[in-house]
């Protein structure tokens, strides 16, 4: 598939062309310059329905004093020798600077073909100023990627310039494959283990706090699977946070999350298991995500043994609601047990796929209530008086996979039967059909009218 890369310098409305172009809200948008830090990909289907591959990458300067941005250009610019084709993007209302001829000179060192997109030209006024900007040698396409205008003709060009074919479909489709998200808290090598998996510098690594912003997502193998990867900003308390940046960036996180299969969670070994790290734990296990528990920074562990002993204490204490999750301990940059986590996520990935027919549910849903009958339930008749109640289920079936869902039909609803039985019929289930290292979710239907 052909691969098409924005360029220019910060500022000049990319992530926001990038998210029009692609249809999404992937890129984080912000006026302040230098939000964009990692490249992020997505596809691009044409109105013919032609498709490639489209790169937002961040902005270029020539004198950038940011380190993670210098470390974010160096592999930006390597990424050049590989693309189709560029679209150099500049903003149309303000003109040429400095920095753009910069730009513009390094992509001619390049010979990349190149597509020249004046953007911001949002009414007549600013498509004259747009057309100003042909000195740079290219003759410029006047857009406005915030008002949608001119983006037609733009993928026209693009089209004709790729040569796609008509019809032309994607090779693997993004949404068919296993999605596994790191996650974590700032600074426990999210990053880095995300480019120890890929074997290549996917990811902007650095000991600064907060280096990735977007959610940063890449097709690679796992063992033999091919999967999506999506490296995630560091998740803080969002009371600890106050720059709306870093508020979209965690939000962007949290949903990144919550839209995977398997989340891989990095812990640091040094700190341990914290509060945040419980908080987001919990919500990822109650939205039936597979979690496999990574203690990262090993290599700077000394009795790895007496910690490793002391974290699955700590496990157990801390995170009741995770008994079922895997835990390794890690070096993404050592690459110490990295090759472990392929294995757990195959077995995890066929547990949250497994499908139980529901005569084979019902027979030991019958089994294990006949077994330890629930206690009968507490419904309320008024505002001071209640009822008992005993429980009976009508039936259950298999709702769902990835997660693994189950819908129990029953003469009350799941919310009145008591949480210690739930999680008993969830501890059973799991033995009954082997169900390891995955969570599942029970959702109970009250049949009203039904049962005494």
């Amino acid at each position: 598939m052909k691969t098409v890369l924005i360029v220019g310098r910060p500022n000049v409305g990319k992530s926001t062309l990038f998210n029009r172009l692609t249809r999404t809200r992937a890129a984080l948008v912000d006026d302040r310059e230098g939000v964009t830090r990692d490249w992020i990909e997505r596809q691009w289907r044409f109105i013919d329905g032609g498709i490639a591959n489209l790169r937002d990458l961040c902005g270029f300067r020539d004198d950038e004093e940011d380190p993670i941005l210098q470390q974010s250009q160096k592999t930006m610019r390597a990424m050049w020798q590989d693309a189709d084709l560029v679209l150099f993007v500049v903003d149309g209302r303000e003109g040429v600077t400095e920095v753009d001829r910069w730009v513009a000179q390094e992509l001619r060192n390049s010979a990349k073909e190149v597509v020249f997109v004046a953007n911001k030209a949002d009414d007549e006024r600013a498509v004259v100023a747009a057309l100003n900007t042909g000195e740079l040698g290219w003759d410029p396409i006047p857009v406005s990627a915030e008002h949608n205008r001119g983006l037609d003709e733009l993928e026209t060009i693009v089209h004709e310039r790729l040569g796609l074919a008509f019809g032309e479909t994607a090779d693997r489709e993004r949404s068919d494959l296993l999605r596994v998200a790191i996650v974590g808290k700032p600074n426990v090598g999210k990053s880095t283990l995300l480019n120890r998996l890929l074997e290549e510098e996917r990811s902007t690594v650095s000991d600064i706090p907060g280096t990735t912003r977007d959610p940063v997502d890449a097709i690679g193998m796992l063992g033999d699977r091919p999967v999506v990867f999506v490296d995630t900003a560091g998740i803080r308390r969002k009371r600890s946070i106050s720059d709306q940046l870093e508020v979209a960036t965690v939000s962007r996180s949290i949903q990144a999350a919550k839209d995977a299969d398997i989340v891989l969670y990095l812990l640091h070994a040094v700190d341990g298991i914290t509060q945040q790290d419980q908080l987001m734990l919990s919500r990822i296990a109650s939205d039936g995500k597979g979690v496999l528990l990574l203690f990262s920074h090993w290599d700077r562990v000394e009795d790895g043994e007496a910690l490793f002993k002391r974290m699955l204490m700590d496990k157990e204490r801390l995170l009741p609601f995770l008994d079922f999750a895997p835990m390794i301990a890690i070096s993404g940059l050592t690459g110490h047990n990295v090759n472990k986590i392929a294995r757990w996520v195959d077995d995890m990935t066929k547990e949250l796929d497994r499908e139980i027919s529901t005569p084979e549910l019902n027979k030991a849903l019958q089994q294990i209530l006949a077994a330890s009958p629930p206690p009968p339930v507490h419904i309320r008749t008024s505002r001071r008086r209640k009822k008992q109640k005993p429980f009976k289920l009508f039936y259950g079936t298999q709702s769902g996979t990835r997660p693994l869902r189950f819908k129990l039909f029953a003469n009350v609803g799941g919310d009145e039967l008591s949480e210690n039985y739930h999680r008993f019929l969830v501890r059973r289930l799991r033995e009954r059909f082997d169900i390891k290292s995955v969570p599942i979710l029970l959702h109970f239907e009250n049949r009203k009218g039904s049962g005494a």
